[in-house]
């Protein structure tokens, strides 16, 4: 799924962007300034645009490096993405017991599984229509 942002240009049109497009990476290279990076190479800016329609704070946006996921974004970045912190991050180090990321793998073969799990050829069917002239 690939997101997308409307951005009003100088002349006044307003043009549909994806985060990871082109346009968008030369749009945040001529008007945004960059903050930072994390471990997996995503990138982040800040846009002073202090209009009643964002609260009258900065804008703060990323560009994914590869995928665009959500998940891919550590916690220190998403907390200041969305403005509960205005400290930017600083270098995280990795922890003995913390474990690369995985892509969210709900509705794929990979998707875990309890070991006793059962599954049934058949679907059970337990609902029944009411049917209002029955009684």
């Amino acid at each position: 799924m690939v997101i997308f942002i409307h951005i009003n240009t100088i002349i006044g049109y307003t043009v549909s962007l994806s985060y990871n497009s082109v346009f968008f990476k030369i749009y945040c290279k001529f008007f945004a300034k960059f903050v930072g990076t994390d471990d997996y190479g995503n990138l982040y800016y800040t846009k002073n645009n202090n209009s009643i329609k964002n609260n009258s704070r900065e804008r703060r946006f990323i560009i994914y490096k590869g995928i665009v996921e959500a998940s891919k974004v550590p916690q220190e970045w998403n907390a200041w993405l969305h403005h509960v912190s205005d400290d930017l991050p600083k270098k995280s180090l990795k922890k003995s017991w913390m474990k690369d990321h995985l892509p969210n793998m709900t509705g794929t073969p990979y998707a875990y599984e309890y070991k006793d799990q059962k599954k049934s050829d058949k679907v059970k069917n337990i609902y029944s229509i009411w049917k209002p002239d029955e009684k």
